[in-house]
């Protein structure tokens, strides 16, 4: 058990033996580049490949917004007669090699003039091979556009499969589900701290609510203190120690900020409304935040001290679990249309919104570290499952199939 726990982590350090810098022109990185990828050159069998590494690396560089996988003509070698038979800007070559008890990966971006543009190698044991696929594509995004991919990011969510709703982990694809708490309880909402390695979430137990925070593995499990009841909707700073969340007092919602430690409570709200589901803006100097002080459950930002109240969301009879882009330009919150929820996006400065269409009833948006996704729940389905769609609605894939399973946050950064 002790070496299973060790293999992520292990897959983590694995260091390019082979780095070619590439010659990637302006043009190629502007536009979307079309890639063929024949399968690896491996002695293991199909099998042992295809699910855990070249299922995941492709579907990776089909999602990335920069690559395009070309069709690739039979019985030609991975070299430059394949692009250009493919009309491929380039071929990645692949070789599997068992060495002991790991696996070599070694990756090669050949251009129509047989040049390597591109190489690397990696080293692992078989478990890790899907960490090694995401790995490869995104180095792969990173050489053509100078930001890394999103394919080691991670999205939490509270999943009852188990009989209670716990807090689970699992990629960007939905593979490698894991539960990471075991309170037998009701355990939800988890929230990402910025560095990737917490999150901060709410149990509800024995009639009460309270905040933990808990490392990545499920371990280091501390209970924040407050003081105060309610203790939900916790959300870490980008910029400090600090947690916003909703609390109250004589049974009164307000936004409230605590530091991790359980010290310097400060409450920033004091409307006789409901306040709810605070969430920092990604320079740390905003909060948004749910209140029905309009008469209906509305977006509002302030600044992070509780000054300077402005309400955002104007369209929609209900809006709710508002959550800023990465860039912090626009905000995705859950707003009821003609009495169906969807997935809103609003622009902060001009205000104006639109709707991500999609089937069913569709809640608790999160964003993508890149900003080009959003991780949503909805009943599609049937049951409430978790969903991805790109930030224009389209792409929608289901990653959550056993049980129920909601209120996924994705992590703040793709490691």
């Amino acid at each position: 058990m002790k070496r299973l726990a060790l293999l992520a982590l292990f897959a983590t350090s694995l260091h390019a033996q082979t780095q070619i810098r590439p010659e990637i022109t302006k043009q190629q990185a502007a536009t979307i580049v079309r890639i063929a990828v024949p399968r690896p050159e491996t002695t293991l069998p199909l099998d042992a490949i295809e699910a855990p590494f070249f299922g995941p690396l492709t579907r990776d560089l089909a999602a990335s917004g920069v690559f395009a996988i070309a069709p690739i003509p039979p019985n030609i070698p991975p070299n430059a007669d394949l692009a250009k038979a493919a009309g491929a800007d380039f071929v990645l070559a692949l070789r599997i090699t068992p060495d002991a008890q790991d696996d070599i990966v070694e990756a090669r971006l050949v251009d129509p003039t047989g040049a390597t543009q591109f190489g690397r190698r990696y080293r692992g044991t078989p478990a890790a091979l899907s960490r090694m696929a995401h790995m490869l594509a995104n180095d792969l995004v990173r050489e053509m556009t100078g930001k890394t991919g999103i394919f080691l990011s991670q999205i939490a969510f509270a999943s009852n499969r188990s009989g209670y709703y716990e807090i689970w982990l699992m990629d960007w694809d939905g593979s490698n589900q894991r539960q990471i708490t075991n309170h037998r309880a009701l355990a939800i909402l988890p929230s990402w701290s910025p560095d990737n390695d917490r999150m901060v979430y709410t149990l509800f137990s024995g009639g009460r609510s309270e905040m933990y925070i808990i490392n990545r593995r499920g371990g280091g499990r501390i209970h924040v203190q407050t003081g105060v009841g309610l203790n939900v909707s916790a959300t870490f700073s980008p910029m400090s120690n600090d947690i916003a969340f909703v609390g109250s007092i004589a049974g009164n919602p307000d936004i409230y900020v605590v530091r991790d430690d359980s010290t310097n409570l400060r409450r920033l709200t004091t409307s006789y409304s409901i306040e709810s589901t605070p969430e920092w803006s990604p320079n740390g100097r905003q909060i948004s935040f749910t209140s029905g002080r309009s008469g209906t459950p509305q977006i509002y930002l302030m600044d992070a001290e509780g000054t300077n109240v402005q309400r955002l969301s104007f369209e929609g009879e209900w809006n709710d679990d508002a959550t800023w882009s990465p860039s912090g330009e626009e905000v995705a919150y859950t707003s009821r249309v003609n009495g169906r929820f969807q997935i809103r996006i609003a622009n902060v400065i001009t205000r104006q919104s639109r709707i991500i269409a999609g089937e069913g009833s569709n809640e608790q948006p999160a964003w993508s570290p890149d900003g080009r996704w959003i991780a949503f729940q909805s009943n599609r389905s049937g049951r409430c499952q978790i969903f991805r769609m790109r930030t224009d609605g389209t792409d929608p894939s289901q990653l959550t199939f056993a049980g129920e399973n909601k209120e996924p946050d994705w992590s703040k950064k793709s490691e």
